[in-house]
């Protein structure tokens, strides 16, 4: 988020630190962009492959919380809210799936 080569930009690019709304906009962005290929890339695995790819998915998302030292209750929020987002594009994906199959 914070970038050195901003303070070289003039005007009100060279803003070292975003608004809450250019953050919000890109969490936004960032959610579509990872439950659009989330659903993508699970829709074209099998039942098997999906419970897999999920479970790698969980062990990442633990790993990265560990790494990045979070506490206990921020873990617990990202786990959740990655549970969410994992849930979410396996509901897509198997809707896809169906569709799919009736065409």
């Amino acid at each position: 988020m914070l970038r050195a080569k901003r303070d070289a930009l003039g005007g009100a690019a060279c803003k070292a630190i975003p608004s809450l709304g250019e953050i919000e906009g890109r969490m936004m962005i960032l959610e579509l962009v990872a439950l659009t290929s989330l659903s993508r890339l699970l829709s074209d695995h099998g039942k098997k492959g999906r419970a897999e790819l999920i479970k790698a998915m969980r062990h990442a998302i633990d790993r990265k919380c560990h790494d990045a030292s979070l506490c206990g209750h921020d873990t617990k929020s990202a786990e959740d809210y990655a549970e969410e987002l994992l849930a979410s594009a396996q509901e897509q994906a198997q809707e896809r799936a169906a569709l799919r199959e009736h065409s």
